[in-house]
């Protein structure tokens, strides 16, 4: 069934309800994302404490990711699913008021970052479980590429909304539109018929849920692999578009934020296409070598770019890395959700929540390597690394060919 179908044929007009909603509440993350960023330069002028303030989302990514996965496969699905979005509306309402009475501080946006940030780590493990709650499994593999599908159409649409947003309606608005996009999404999440499931019996505790979810992770094969392979771009690739355009923009084509801006758009515009092409590649039953090969992409791509004499060809090779990072990671997700057991889902999932917080240390060690090697070296000798290692992956020991979804 194609992704067209699955959206609008009335059997799944549930998926379709958690789809939607999906769209809305990724919408209202990446306008707040770029909102914030804007708002913590405009009231601070300094790029470090700009970089403190985002970075403060990695704290409850590693802290509360985890802890979240055990909610959601302990607890109803749909309780946490309403919960996740009250917390991202209110404390989004919450700082518009405090904004639009004038009495917005610096520590304000540091307490801010961290309980959105609860809010959102919260939702993206009960979205991904949920799906196999909603539609069959032979369909699974089109449903996730579908609702990362959403996550890319908004990444890319999101900041440049959020520009216009604060023009038009200021700051405070812009979060009060923000509040709203996430009711939206508590809405469609009411609209849900989630399917009766028997309790399941709880004899451990939560604590004891959360190590046993770690010792799988680590003990069966397979999960350890799509583990390995799902991080291995978010150390090494993605630092290079998610921190150092902007040296490429200055230092190697001369240029202001206007070629920036077109670098970053290249890579969002990639992923939608990324997130299209992902759902056809989720029909071969070899998810291993699809992985594989998407990072075998991404990596030729970065070679393009440390060596692009311009900004068209570098805008296609971030475009092509762009693609590649959206199949690789919906794959990622899909697969690993599809080879662990039922009650293991949301332990899964949350551990996959951790791949983007190495972004933040890829960063930091990137950054200190271009003061010695400069960006273009760098960014080539990443691309290596991270091909060899990706092949290492695929021999026989390493396990990645044998990954297969049935």
């Amino acid at each position: 069934m194609s992704g067209a179908s699955l959206l609008s044929t009335l059997r799944f007009r549930d998926f379709r309800n958690l789809w939607l909603g999906s769209f809305a509440s990724y919408a209202g993350q990446w306008i707040q994302q770029a909102t914030i960023a804007w708002l913590a330069y405009d009231m601070t002028g300094s790029s470090s404490l700009l970089g403190a303030i985002m970075g403060m989302r990695a704290i409850p990514m590693f802290l509360c990711a985890p802890i979240a996965g055990v909610a959601a496969d302990r607890y109803d699905r749909r309780s946490l699913l309403l919960l996740s979005q009250l917390i991202s509306a209110t404390t989004a309402l919450v700082f518009g008021i405090v904004l639009a009475t004038g009495n917005a501080q610096v520590w304000h946006l540091f307490l801010f970052v961290v309980v959105s940030g609860v809010g959102a780590v919260m939702d993206r493990p009960v979205r991904l479980t949920l799906i196999f709650d909603l539609v069959p499994r032979e369909t699974v593999m089109q449903a996730v590429a579908l609702n990362m599908l959403a996550f890319s159409i908004t990444r890319v649409g999101g900041p440049a909304v959020a520009g216009f947003l604060i023009g038009w309606v200021g700051a405070a608005g812009n979060f009060f539109l923000q509040s709203a996009a996430y009711a939206i999404a508590m809405a469609t999440a009411l609209l849900i018929t989630f399917p009766a499931i028997a309790p399941r019996e709880r004899r451990a505790s939560a604590y004891s849920e959360l190590v046993a979810g770690l010792k799988y992770a680590w003990a069966d094969r397979k999960a350890r692999v799509l583990l390995g392979i799902g991080v291995l771009p978010f150390i090494f690739l993605v630092p290079i578009f998610s921190g150092l355009l902007p040296v490429y923009a200055k230092d190697i084509y001369h240029a202001g934020p206007e070629v920036l801006g077109l670098l970053l758009t290249s890579v969002g515009v990639g992923g939608v296409a990324g997130g299209w092409l992902a759902a056809r590649c989720m029909r071969f039953p070899r998810q291993g070598l699809v992985q594989a090969y998407a990072v075998f992409a991404m990596c030729a791509a970065f070679v393009v770019l440390a060596v692009a004499p311009g900004v068209a060809l570098a805008c296609a090779a971030l475009a092509a890395a762009g693609m590649g990072e959206m199949v690789h990671f919906t794959s990622s997700q899909a697969t690993l959700q599809m080879s662990v057991p039922e009650a293991m889902r949301g332990r899964m999932a949350s551990l996959q929540q951790l791949c983007p917080g190495f972004i933040s240390i890829g960063v930091l060690i990137a950054g200190v390597l271009t003061d010695f090697m400069g960006v273009q070296l760098l960014t080539g000798l990443v691309a290596a690394v991270t091909a060899v290692l990706t092949a290492l992956l695929l021999t026989p020991r390493g396990g990645l060919n044998a990954v297969r979804v049935s």
